[in-house]
């Protein structure tokens, strides 16, 4: 299944507060959001993040994470980390579909433990807005 960084966006502003109501106000709450969806607009880190998610089963918050190198950042608070958790589930459970998922070990700047998703109908690729056939979603 192909998906495209800006219908991925939207998906993310019209349900992500809607469905995990405890983080509706980590939208547009500065750098750390602004990380999240610059992450998203990124083609090739979103197809990184996919593959180790499907291939590795390394968490999508650990591959965001050291992809921003989080050990030089200062450390999260517990709502951060839980926020960042939060956004990539919903990505990978409500925008492309992930049916399963397996919290394991993570240890990237203070998250101990993260997320991996398995059991999607089709292989997610990421294609840049524009590119190639324009009934994708």
């Amino acid at each position: 299944m192909i998906k495209r960084p800006k219908l991925i966006e939207d998906a993310i502003y019209e349900g992500f507060a809607r469905t995990y109501k405890a983080f509706g106000d980590f939208i547009n709450s500065g750098e750390l959001w602004d990380l999240c969806i610059g992450a998203v607009r990124d083609v090739a880190l979103m197809n990184n993040i996919i593959f180790c998610n499907d291939i590795h089963q390394i968490p999508p918050v650990n591959t965001f994470l050291k992809a921003y190198k989080a050990d030089e950042m200062p450390d999260l608070a517990e709502m951060e980390k839980r926020s960042i958790g939060a956004f990539w589930g919903f990505v990978f459970k409500y925008v492309f579909g992930y049916r399963n998922q397996k919290s394991v070990a993570a240890r990237v700047n203070t998250v101990k433990t993260a997320t991996y998703f398995y059991d999607v109908a089709d292989r997610i690729e990421i294609i840049a807005d524009g590119d190639g056939n324009e009934n994708t979603n």
